[in-house]
């Protein structure tokens, strides 16, 4: 059996970590806090199957993520940079809640950032 992650960590180093985030919202997204080291969170949706979640005080809190800022770029969002770690998800669903990276999502997000 092999393991999808729900979501991919970009850290400012560069480190691309696979996570399993829970399915409830409210678990979720204390576990974005943890994983991200913020207690706010904001989201570009890169495309309407990809979400990119991010520390909404990082910008005057953390150091600039290079390779968030490039995938950002890559999808048309070119006016600013990206700071600190960020989760990369699947989109909404009809109720506004968060999907999970699937399967094909992941490993052309991983080939994808082997180009940045």
């Amino acid at each position: 059996m092999t393991f999808t992650p729900s979501a991919l960590l970009i850290t400012p180093e560069a480190e691309v970590i696979p996570v399993d985030l829970p399915a409830d919202s409210g678990d979720r997204l204390t576990a974005m806090y943890s994983l991200m080291r913020c207690d706010q969170v904001d989201v570009v949706a890169l495309t309407d199957q990809l979400d990119m979640w991010l520390d909404d005080n990082g910008l005057y809190t953390q150091p600039v993520n290079p390779i968030a800022t490039l995938l950002a770029r890559r999808f048309g969002w070119t006016y600013q940079d990206y700071h600190g770690p960020v989760l990369l998800t699947g989109g909404a669903d009809e109720e506004g809640e968060t999907l999970p990276l699937n399967r094909d999502k992941v490993l052309a997000l991983l080939t994808s950032l082997t180009d940045l």
